[in-house]
């Protein structure tokens, strides 16, 4: 159910250039036939350009689906397979995630694997899945860094904060900051193949047995799978009513494994027109979601 629902400026200015310009030419003022879904609550503004935090609606490309186990080191033993608490998405079915289980050696516990099954590209966005058990767990956690690279001094860095996580499934990922942007630490050349989980507990006594912390699902994606397009035959015009109506279909492998909480329109040069955000709604494999946006002039 929609809690919130709005015309962005950008589509105002769209609705007056095409409605008092005879030859209209200008694409950016074209009119949505795209839309694009997201999470972490975007408040509507008729300001907005993006939603908060839009995620794949097509898989992308996997690079680790979760089956492989991390060799650890330092405060980090090996990783066990998880077949309870996984997450699916990006057309995965394995159906399996990793155990990050760490000793009492050292409070810096680490997991590599040195040879990605895919290697990351550089040039796209990337995210994972972090799951933390309960509010024990979480309370060791110092930091959480994912490290990206060609080997284990030549990285790039994502960074978490003990604070910027929470208990459950975090999606931890770059926004739409591409790998390539990220921290870099020494020089990253060849292949990116190497992946890194690295979290600093408070103490180097503190331990994680297997479920407190879960791994899964590296992936990355392009701009392209962050949109789809409007069903056929929309949008479609009522001009008695003044109304127009926008039809948006996620089947079942679409954006899956996300708590969906809003969805916005674009036209064809990436412009958002209109915003519509409603209570979380998780979306997995057995479910298809179907929109109908309408906008009235009155």
């Amino acid at each position: 159910m929609a809690n919130g629902s709005l015309t962005t400026r950008q589509q105002k200015k769209g609705l007056m250039y095409r409605g008092y310009t005879s030859s209209p030419t200008d694409t950016q003022y074209d009119p949505p036939t795209k839309f694009t879904i997201g999470i972490n609550g975007t408040t509507p503004s008729e300001n907005n350009t993006d939603l908060v935090e839009a995620i794949p609606i097509s898989d992308g490309t996997v690079n680790d689906n979760g089956s492989t186990n991390l060799t650890g080191s330092s405060g980090g033993d090996n990783s066990t397979d998880n077949t309870t608490t996984y997450k699916e998405g990006a057309g995965e079915s394995d159906n399996t995630a990793q155990n990050l289980i760490a000793n009492d050696t050292n409070a810096t516990k680490i997991w590599t694997i040195a040879a990605l099954s895919t290697n990351i590209t550089a040039t796209q966005p990337v995210g994972l899945w972090i799951y933390i058990k309960d509010a024990t767990a979480l309370a060791k956690f110092v930091s959480l860094e994912i490290k990206l690279g060609s080997d284990s001094s030549n990285y790039y860095s994502l960074s978490k904060t003990a604070a910027q996580l929470s208990t459950g499934w975090n999606w931890v990922n770059s926004g739409s900051t591409n790998v390539e942007d990220l921290t870099e630490t020494g020089t990253v050349s060849g292949d990116i193949d190497t992946f890194i989980i690295e979290i600093v507990t408070n103490n180097a006594t503190d331990e994680f047995v297997a479920g407190d912390v879960v791994y899964d699902l590296l992936r990355q994606w392009e701009d392209s799978d962050l949109l789809k397009l409007f069903n056929t035959g929309y949008p479609s015009l009522n001009l008695t009513n003044l109304e127009v109506s926008m039809k948006c279909t996620l089947l079942s492998n679409e954006g899956n494994g996300f708590l969906v909480d809003s969805i916005g329109t674009k036209n064809v040069d990436g412009y958002l027109m209109d915003i519509h955000v409603q209570d979380d709604e998780s979306k997995s494999s057995t479910d298809e979601f179907i929109y109908t946006i309408k906008n009235r002039m009155i």
